[in-house]
């Protein structure tokens, strides 16, 4: 991924974290994806900022497959997101 369009995803997930915005989870699903480790980390961090605001099924869909991401980081970021989710947290972990 270019330099450039990485600093931007970045970015854009810090600001969607940021923002308290309940429609801003779409957007951070896809960057949850990004080939970009430092992308998919922050928008993990910003999922889990949307705890109680969002659609708790579609947030911990998103963040349990990082648990098994390649890079240390994004798999601490996606731990520490999916436990401001709480129950449905473990029960998405549990049917994966």
């Amino acid at each position: 991924m270019n330099a450039k369009l990485e600093k931007q995803f970045r970015e854009r997930a810090v600001e969607l974290g940021n923002s308290g915005d309940p429609a801003a989870l779409p957007e951070l699903v896809e960057l949850a994806r990004s080939p970009a480790a430092n992308v998919r980390r922050l928008a993990a961090s910003a999922i889990g900022k949307l705890a109680g605001l969002v659609d708790a099924s579609m947030a911990t869909s998103a963040l349990v497959p990082l648990l098994r991401d390649a890079k240390p980081q994004v798999r601490q970021y996606a731990t520490s997101a999916l436990s401001a989710y709480g129950r449905a947290a473990t029960c998405a972990i549990r049917f994966t």
